[in-house]
């Protein structure tokens, strides 16, 4: 099936941005949706690749803010699948762990609250600690 429209000028939009990968929409929320599913159940990368995994978020930002794609009836739909996934990641944080970040970027402001031991050791390395998730569980225990 060819893309229509929007997922072209949102391919198009995203690649002018700098994004190398994942510059559908429908690629990028899939990216966006991964990622969350992976801090529910405890990150279990190091704290590069966590940062590395954020800017898929940071380009779905950059698009919904862009006057040229918000004349497209689809972005609603995009936005509201964000929504959504936003929710899911929003509980998953301890807030403004990096206040020095602008305060929209809430999802780099905050820290997930339980990942597996790469992140939680390179976080402690930076006076940043969170729960440790054991390698069997999909949450911290809270015993």
């Amino acid at each position: 099936m060819e893309p229509g429209l929007f997922e072209v000028a949102f391919t198009e939009f995203t690649e002018a941005s700098g994004r190398w990968r994942d510059t559908s929409p429908v690629d990028l929320l899939g990216r966006w949706e991964r990622f969350v599913a992976e801090c529910e159940r405890g990150y279990r990368q190091d704290d590069e690749d966590y940062v590395n995994d954020l800017t898929s978020r940071m380009a779905i930002e950059r698009a919904m803010r862009s006057e040229e794609l918000a004349r497209f009836p689809e972005m609603a739909e995009f936005r509201r699948q964000v929504v959504r996934i936003d929710e899911r990641f929003r509980v998953l944080l301890h807030p403004d762990v990096f206040p020095n970040l602008p305060a929209e970027e809430w999802w780099a402001r905050g820290m997930v609250r339980y990942a597996g031991h790469k992140l939680v050791n390179d976080l402690r390395k930076r006076g940043v600690t969170i729960d440790l998730v054991s390698e069997g569980n999909d949450a911290p225990d809270d015993s």
